[in-house]
C-alpha cells in the first residue's frame, strides 16, 4: 500500500460494530490504507461502541436528545475528528449529508436497487430476498445522497440464496461478502485520491 495516502474514516454504527472492527483488523495487517479516527454512535450502550473502546479506536457517544439538534451535533462531531471520509457501518438513521456529500458511503446487505428503503435493515432485507424467491442476494456499497439505500453504486458483492435458507443463514453468507466489500470499496476511493488529475492543455 505505499504510495497512498491514509484516509482518515470516522465511522457511524447503531449496533454491533462487527464491520468496523474487520476495517480495523485490516488497517492493521497493512491491507487498508487507513486509519478510523472516530466510531459514533447515536444509541446509548451498543456493542459497538465497547468493541471499539476495548479496541481503542476514539469513541464518541451522541445522546440522541434533544432530537432537533442531532444532526448538527453528529456533524460537529464528524467535523471535529478530521475525517476524510464517513463509512456508515450499520447506521440506521438517515444520515444527513451535507458538507458529506462525495465523503460518505454506506453499506447494504441487498443488492440495491433491490429490498432497499426505510424500514429495510438487518433481517428485514433478508426476510424480504426470501419472501420474493429472489436466488441471488449480496451487499452494495454505494455513496449516501441523503436519501436510505440510494446514491451511486460503488461496487457490489454477490451470493447465492439457497432453497433451505432461514433470515439467519442468508444474513452469515451476505455478511462474509460484506467483509470484503466495505475494505475494498476504501481501498478504491483511496486509490482514486491518490491518482493525479489529469490535465487538458
Amino acid at each position: 500500500m505505499s504510495g497512498l495516502r491514509p484516509l482518515r474514516l470516522a465511522c457511524l454504527v447503531s449496533g454491533g460494530g462487527r464491520s468496523v472492527m474487520n476495517l480495523q483488523d485490516r488497517i492493521e495487517r497493512g491491507a487498508l490504507p487507513a486509519s478510523i479516527v472516530a466510531v459514533l454512535s447515536t444509541r446509548p450502550d451498543v456493542a459497538g461502541i465497547g468493541r471499539a473502546r476495548a479496541r481503542g479506536l476514539p469513541v464518541v457517544e451522541i445522546p440522541p436528545a434533544p432530537r432537533e439538534t442531532l444532526d448538527d451535533r453528529v456533524d460537529a462531531a464528524l467535523q471535529a475528528s478530521g475525517a476524510d471520509l464517513v463509512v456508515l457501518a450499520g447506521y440506521l438513521r438517515l444520515f444527513r449529508v451535507g458538507a458529506w456529500r462525495d465523503r460518505c458511503i454506506n453499506i447494504h446487505p441487498a443488492l440495491l436497487p433491490h429490498h432497499g428503503g426505510k424500514g429495510l435493515w438487518g433481517h428485514h432485507v433478508h426476510e424480504a430476498v426470501l419472501a420474493a424467491g429472489d436466488r441471488e442476494s449480496g451487499c452494495t456499497v454505494h455513496w449516501v445522497d441523503g436519501q436510505y439505500d440510494h446514491g451511486q453504486t460503488i461496487l457490489q458483492r454477490r451470493c447465492p440464496v439457497l432453497p433451505d435458507d432461514t433470515p439467519d443463514s442468508l444474513a452469515a453468507r451476505v455478511f462474509a461478502e460484506e467483509l470484503e466489500a466495505l475494505p475494498e470499496a476504501i481501498l478504491r476511493i483511496a486509490t482514486r485520491a491518490a491518482s493525479p488529475t489529469p490535465t487538458t492543455s
